[in-house]
């Protein structure tokens, strides 16, 4: 099944529609499919698709991932003990802002002292040019490059769970069911509520990190990125899985009453962003049916979470070199 329409998923109005990547290629995703106009697309593209990346771009970025456009972009961490900003961009750890420091003489034209720590040679010869023009100097110069030996221990915040990453995946998951079914399907009044809230975040939340009833999602292998969709005829509704980098997982509500002369089967679509390829599930396979509690407001322990955190990073350690997980600390927002 696929779907043909030239009008736009999001805002339904009858406009030429652009390429989507249905899981944004800032983390690495290849799926793409002509679904909106190309004003959503900018819109949601500046607030959704921005949201992925800043909440996990910087898995992308420890990973290598390769982007279809654009480059990785370094994320800044903290180093444990000296609290020193650092920026790190896959391979190497910088400061994140050079060092500037030094004194003038009492004629106010003479540099008495400075000692300047750049991130590169080249920002550090700019930063001596600039002095150089206000001041004299005695002309003589000491340089080196400041050495980090490994391993460093550093830290990052990273707010997963927010308003915006919850529209976010909700409108990864909506994406491959407009991909995959017929658009007459899609169009239809049960899935206005989620066009709402991808576009506008009217109403309810209709996604949410979902760590104990999605373990179905993960091997604990491979750092995958899933959306999954199921149809629950009986109770007529439609719920998403969607997860990112094998560690990540939220529900998602797309409709609560749906119904369909259709009987399609689980649409699943699993990809590996390392190996850049697609992995086949069995078409067989049906997530367990939820209620729209287990789907929106799980039971979860925060203990619960943080285990399931720690051990799906912990797959990070067999594709990054010198790479070790060590512990986290985490607030879920209030409600």
């Amino acid at each position: 099944m696929a779907s043909i329409s030239t009008k736009c998923f999001a805002c339904k109005e009858p406009r030429k529609l652009t390429e989507e990547h249905i899981i944004p290629q800032s983390i690495g995703g290849r799926l793409t499919a002509s679904l909106y106009c190309k004003k959503c697309n900018s819109d949601l593209g500046r607030t959704l698709d921005a949201a992925i990346s800043d909440t996990f771009g910087h898995i992308a970025t420890t990973l290598s991932i390769k982007r279809q456009r654009g480059t990785s972009q370094a994320f800044a961490v903290e180093e444990v003990d000296a609290k020193t900003r650092l920026l790190f961009d896959g391979k190497r750890l910088v400061r994140k802002n050079p060092i500037v420091k030094y004194k003038v003489k009492e004629d106010g034209k003479t540099l008495d002292f400075v000692d300047v720590t750049g991130r590169s040679q080249k920002e550090r010869d700019k930063i001596m040019q600039s002095l150089k023009a206000r001041y004299r100097t005695s002309g003589e110069e000491k340089t080196w490059e400041e050495q980090r030996p490994g391993p460093v221990d550093t830290m990052y915040a990273r707010a997963i769970d927010t308003t915006l990453t919850r529209r976010a995946v909700t409108k990864m998951a909506y994406g491959l069911l407009c991909h995959k079914i017929p658009s007459t399907e899609v169009f239809s009044k049960a899935f206005d509520e989620a066009r709402a809230y991808i576009r506008f975040g009217t109403g309810s939340d209709l996604a949410t990190a979902n760590f104990v009833h999605t373990r179905f999602m993960c091997d604990y292998i491979r750092p995958l990125h899933k959306i999954h969709i199921n149809f629950d005829r009986r109770n007529a509704l439609v719920v998403g899985y969607v997860m990112i980098f094998g560690i990540f997982r939220f529900s998602v509500l797309l409709s609560k009453s749906y119904s369909s002369w259709l009987e399609w089967p689980c649409l699943d679509y699993t990809y590996d962003p390392v190996a850049m390829r697609v992995i086949e599930g069995s078409p067989f396979f049906r997530a367990p049916a939820l209620s729209e509690v287990q789907i929106l407001r799980p039971k979860q322990s925060k203990q619960l979470v943080r285990q399931e955190l720690i051990t799906c990073h912990k797959i990070l350690e067999e594709y990054v070199e010198g790479y070790k997980f060590l512990d986290i600390e985490f607030e879920q927002p209030q409600e």
